[in-house]
């Protein structure tokens, strides 16, 4: 839950630990089954996954009974 940064108006998810296989295939189960709309972003020629805006608010209600009390202020 902490692996996470707002970027803009959309949040990050810091996926560097992954390989790109890895955080494609991740990408493609957030566009498919959830509907989200995300790419995949290079930081120091590492991968991560950056989601929009739109598809935080469509995804929040499902996610917020699972965020610990502490990291809720990153929905905010």
């Amino acid at each position: 839950m902490g692996d996470g940064t707002k970027s803009g108006k959309g949040i990050t998810l810091q996926t560097q630990s992954f390989t790109i296989k890895e955080v494609v295939y991740i990408v493609s189960v957030l566009i498919h089954k959830f509907n989200l709309e995300c790419s995949i972003h290079m930081q120091r020629n590492q991968p991560t996954i950056y989601i929009k805006s739109r598809s935080i608010k469509k995804i929040k209600p499902k996610l917020l009974p699972y965020v610990f009390p502490s990291m809720k202020y990153k929905f905010q």
